[in-house]
């Protein structure tokens, strides 16, 4: 078989025995642990992990790197975020949006991942005017990662009804999911319509939905259990993503049980946002302080599929991020103390295997005949990969290698003799 590309001197990421990968046009060709025949161009995993690429399931682009003396949110509070960015959100141009964009996927792709989820403000102060920008940043960027783009209402819909009409027009245009933030709603009654409207709308488009859903610390918010009671009603069984779920840390135990139970049941997948919503939760409350994130641990034991996601990078919502997905699945371990072999693996799967079951990436891996979106890692286990956040040697999308980092040390004599 004539192979376009081989990867030698790889292990795999799922046994950690060698391995090497051969790729013809856009597909994996073969699979082996060494031997494969040469091809025009051939790629040193230098002993590495080769992975398929991460995924990164949460994220807002239109927003990222907004970061001036204007934006700066004094309180730290979600409130306040919000606020701030309804103000700037009115004077957001294409091209800017275009070319904060183009750096952040540029940055994702680098660090390994090829599939970005972002949620895009229908309001009614933007109407559909940012998705129209986002839109454009998509199919400029297209041939370097594939995006998908929720339609979301921030400011909600049974409180906001022009964002409804603007919902509707926002699918027509080209968004692919459903969003909503029930729990910015007045009450739970409300948020129950909001979650109705939201289904409605998937219904007719036949789309799937992922809402931020309970991005709070009260425990009066339980928006995650109507979303999973209309998720089984409509039949919407693993076509629906809860995001942040931060009001389940509040719960009581017997509680979040209950709705854990539903949720799996109605085999909806959670994102945790754990690095933003360690830095804006717990805000109103003297110490202890909830630590503000959804119960990564439990959901696991329960059978619920997990993962992690960026959400926001240097702006009014978080000031931090690098737009690696290895960072944040080791900030989520930390945070929902992941520390045994098992959870560290899980960890490490949740940017990848667990949100490509979220994504219905069905051909995800690194079998013959799958697209050919790999990762090589400068890391030989899962726990390796996550402490130390290692390079992306070479980042291959359908075949072809867009990136390739290598990071180089010199000891000079001043020292030379040390160990560590």
């Amino acid at each position: 078989m004539n192979m376009d590309l081989v990867i030698r001197g790889g292990i795999s990421d799922t046994t950690g025995q060698p391995l090497e990968i051969g790729i013809a046009a856009d597909r994996i060709a073969a699979v082996a642990a060494s031997g494969l025949p040469g091809a025009p161009l051939e790629l040193d995993a230098a002993g590495g992990m080769i992975s398929p690429a991460f995924i990164e399931p949460h994220f807002h682009l239109e927003n990222a790197l907004l970061w001036d003396d204007t934006m700066m949110n004094q309180s730290g509070t979600l409130e306040e975020a919000i606020q701030i960015y309804a103000e700037v959100k009115q004077h957001l141009t294409t091209a800017d949006i275009v070319a904060r964009s183009g750096k952040i996927l540029h940055t994702a792709v680098a660090n390994g991942t090829l599939w970005l989820r972002s949620h895009v403000d229908i309001d009614h102060i933007a109407g559909t005017r940012i998705l129209e920008s986002v839109l454009v940043a998509r199919e400029t960027y297209g041939d370097l990662i594939d995006v998908q783009l929720v339609a979301f209402p921030q400011l909600g819909l049974t409180r906001n009804p022009a964002a409804v009409e603007a919902m509707w027009e926002a699918l027509e245009m080209g968004c692919d999911l459903v969003g909503g933030m029930p729990h910015g709603e007045r009450t739970m009654e409300d948020a129950a319509r909001h979650i109705e409207i939201a289904f409605e709308m998937a219904q007719k488009y036949d789309v799937d939905v992922d809402m931020h859903i309970d991005e709070t610390d009260d425990p009066y918010w339980r928006s995650l259990e109507l979303l999973a009671e209309q998720t089984i009603a409509t039949g919407w069984h693993g076509r629906v993503t809860a995001g942040h779920c931060c009001a389940m840390s509040a719960w009581d135990d017997a509680l979040a049980e209950r709705i854990i139970e539903k949720v799996r049941l109605a085999g909806i997948h959670i994102i945790t946002n754990a690095p933003i919503n360690l830095m804006l939760e717990g805000r109103h409350h003297g110490f202890p302080e909830p630590r503000g994130i959804a119960r990564v641990k439990q959901l696991l034991e329960a059978g619920v599929n997990v993962s992690c996601g960026q959400d926001d990078v240097q702006n009014m919502f978080y000031p931090y991020g690098r737009m690696d997905p290895l960072e944040v699945a080791l900030i989520t371990a930390h945070a929902a103390h992941l520390g045994a072999p098992g959870e560290i693996q899980a960890a490490f799967d949740m940017p990848r295997y667990n949100a490509a079951r979220l994504w219905g990436l069905e051909s995800y891996g690194l079998h013959v005949g799958a697209p050919a979106n790999l990762v090589v890692l400068d890391a030989q286990s899962a726990v390796e990969a996550l402490r130390r956040t290692p390079n992306r040697r070479f980042v291959i999308r359908k075949g072809k290698l867009l990136a390739e980092t290598t990071t180089q040390t010199i000891w000079h004599e001043t020292t030379a003799g040390r160990t560590s």
